[in-house]
């Protein structure tokens, strides 16, 4: 991605999340103990609806592997990934996996790697107050007990 793709990519993410500063969800403390911030809905969605959108800084394979934190980092397709740790308004990057916890996930991401972000979708009727929750998937898991060994989720 050269510097004028990249400025076109920063601006239109600039501009997307300031449509979406109030979608209908909140950030709060998580319902998960231990589980920092949490997002939670703050108006009806019904299920196979847009809740928000997971964005950031779009990068290509070697600048994402490139990075130490990859906390945010999310693979949207072959050699494209959307990184959010340093966008604290992507609402959607508060959105905690509840494994080992009650609820089950509510959510799911549909990538849209040309565009750079995923969709934020209802897997079913998300009521006003409830947190959201996806799946982070497996690899995730395995990449998080590696760098964490004295405090392991299972």
């Amino acid at each position: 991605m050269d510097d004028g793709e990249l400025q076109v990519a920063r601006t239109y993410y600039l501009l997307r999340a300031l449509a979406l500063q109030d979608n209908g969800v909140e950030v709060r403390d998580s319902n998960i103990p231990g589980g920092g911030k949490g997002l939670f809905a703050t108006k009806f969605y019904p299920r196979g609806s847009t809740v928000c959108v997971y964005s950031g800084e779009v990068l290509a394979n070697e600048a994402a592997w490139k990075i130490k934190d990859k906390a945010y980092l999310m693979k949207l397709g072959d050699g494209v990934y959307v990184d959010a740790l340093n966008c604290p308004d992507v609402l959607a990057r508060y959105i905690n996996d509840c494994r080992g916890h009650r609820g089950g996930f509510n959510v799911h991401f549909q990538k849209r790697p040309k565009d750079g972000e995923a969709d934020v979708i209802a897997m079913r009727d998300i009521h006003p107050g409830q947190e959201l929750y996806v799946n982070y998937g497996r690899l995730y898991w395995l990449a998080y007990n590696m760098m964490h060994p004295s405090n392991p989720v299972r």
